[in-house]
C-alpha cells in the first residue's frame, strides 16, 4: 500500500510539472510575420514571375 501511494504521489508531480511547463511555454503572445511570399523564394523571381 505504502508503494502504491508512492507511486501515485510520483505520478502526480509529474503530470503536474508538465502542465505547468506547458502554461509557461504559451504565455506570451505567438506572432509569425506577415508576408505574401512564398518560402524560400527571392525578390526578384516574384516581382518578374508572369
Amino acid at each position: 500500500m505504502r508503494t502504491k501511494m508512492a507511486l501515485l504521489a510520483f505520478a502526480y508531480l509529474v503530470v503536474s510539472g508538465l502542465l505547468l511547463a506547458t502554461v509557461y511555454k504559451s504565455a506570451g503572445p505567438i506572432t509569425t510575420p506577415k508576408t505574401d511570399r512564398v518560402a524560400g523564394s527571392t525578390f526578384l523571381v516574384e516581382r518578374f514571375a508572369g
